[in-house]
């Protein structure tokens, strides 16, 4: 090596260690903060390294602490305070959404700015607050448009103004590779990115070359069992749902084989999905609690990975549903009023327990369940804790079979089948 690329070198190191002292001393004071160490990328918190670990959602907070975690995404802003408030009671740190549409951002007028600046002024000093999550897989359409980024780069910057405590952040999906090209060359003032991740963090090699086009500190803001999207479906496009003990065993070796091993130095923390009780494609797809406030498997499991415990489950499970004897991908067919009987294999199930037979229409292709008028009960033949007689909708088109028990343990367990009724052809 010659004196001249020697002293470049050398000079080269000066203005990566000036650059390096010279960020970790902007960030000296700030209650919260994401700092680069020679270990990597850690969030500081009132002066503490502070590792997410935590679920999105925003319910249940009591449930969400004992289980072990200390951080909550809150998606929804309405009654923001009183969540703060609970959060900051029992310990929990909050990440804030701060909502933007998702496929096009040129509805941002100086109003909507002028919103997102109130907002976070209400906020900002409130001790449970940890980041701002500003869009939830935001849209970035072409990495030569200029358009979204400015507008998007002016509410960031717009953010860090008005609260230089907190960092902010921005979640993608694992899909999002121009997204990811987009935010590193176009919004470098970004403290982290969110990656919103199900059935791919099995194969995370792919996350991380994903990755490798950021380079920098992120967080795995969503996780958990396969989305719809990814889940095989009938020739009819209705998806395919675990029950919610496999889910339960999908959230454990996620969590220790995967998000457990992570030693890349740039991770943040992780927050499972859902924490609450969800919509999707069913109404048990992604959720951990149920309507009455009951929790699944999946709670439980989560609850031993966070305390690094091994409590025994003594909640329901159950191995399968069948209807007529078959499985969801045999694709069945039938007409209406035809006599249909589901069967449920259950766990080794002790003590009392309560079921529930449901007979909904499919809500993929439809705004409203409201939208298919019928009357379960006339349906129901005969049921039982293990199967149920009933008659195929008259209506046609496409429903499932839904079946949920529960024990006095406070979880429940679900399942369900998805069919088709056609008329017969005249």
């Amino acid at each position: 090596m010659t004196f001249n690329k020697i002293t470049g070198f050398i000079f080269l190191l000066i203005l990566f260690f000036t650059a390096a002292c010279s960020n970790n001393k902007d960030y000296k004071g700030k209650k919260v903060s994401v700092l680069k160490t020679a270990e990597g990328y850690q969030i500081l918190r009132n002066g503490k390294p502070f590792l997410i670990k935590g679920a999105s959602g925003g319910y249940y907070f009591e449930e969400l602490k004992s289980a072990g975690a200390n951080t909550v995404r809150l998606y929804d802003t309405l009654a923001l305070k009183q969540k703060l408030d609970l959060a900051d009671s029992l310990g929990l740190a909050v990440i804030v959404d701060i909502p933007l549409q998702i496929k096009n951002m040129n509805y941002i007028d100086p109003d909507a700015i002028v919103w997102i600046s109130e907002f976070v002024n209400t906020y900002k000093n409130h001790p449970a607050l940890l980041s701002w999550m500003l869009g939830n897989e935001v849209y970035f359409p072409q990495l030569l448009s200029n358009i979204v980024t400015l507008k998007f780069n002016n509410i960031l910057d717009e953010i860090h103004r008005l609260d230089p405590n907190h960092p902010v952040s921005t979640a993608v999906s694992t899909g999002a590779v121009k997204e990811i090209l987009a935010i590193k060359l176009k919004s470098p003032n970004i403290d982290f990115i969110s990656i919103n991740v199900f059935g791919r963090i099995n194969d995370f090699k792919s996350i991380k070359q994903l990755l490798f086009l950021w380079q920098g500190p992120y967080l795995l803001s969503e996780w958990g069992n396969n989305g719809p999207w990814e889940s095989n479906t009938t020739t009819w496009q209705a998806s395919l749902e675990q029950t919610s003990t496999k889910k339960a065993e999908e959230f454990r070796n996620r969590y220790i084989n995967v998000i457990d091993k992570i030693d890349d130095g740039r991770l943040l923390g992780s927050l499972a999905f859902y924490w609450g009780q969800k919509q999707e494609t069913t109404h048990t797809w992604f959720s951990l609690f149920d309507e009455q406030g009951l929790k699944s498997q999946v709670v439980h499991e989560l609850k031993n990975v966070w305390s690094v415990k091994e409590d025994n489950y003594k909640g329901p499970e159950i191995k399968k549903l069948l209807l007529n004897k078959k499985e969801g991908w045999h694709n069945m067919v039938f007409t209406p009023n035809d006599i249909l009987k589901g069967d449920v294999f259950l766990g080794d199930e002790e003590g009392n327990y309560e079921f529930q037979w449901q007979i909904l229409p499919e809500k993929w292709f439809k705004s409203s369940y409201d939208e298919v008028n019928f009357n379960q009960d006339e349906l129901i033949v005969n049921e039982e804790g293990t199967s149920v007689l009933f008659k195929c909708p008259e209506i046609e088109g496409p429903y499932r079979l839904h079946y949920k028990i529960t024990n006095e343990t406070g979880y429940f367990a679900t399942a369900n089948i998805p069919f088709y009724s056609m008329n017969k052809i005249k």
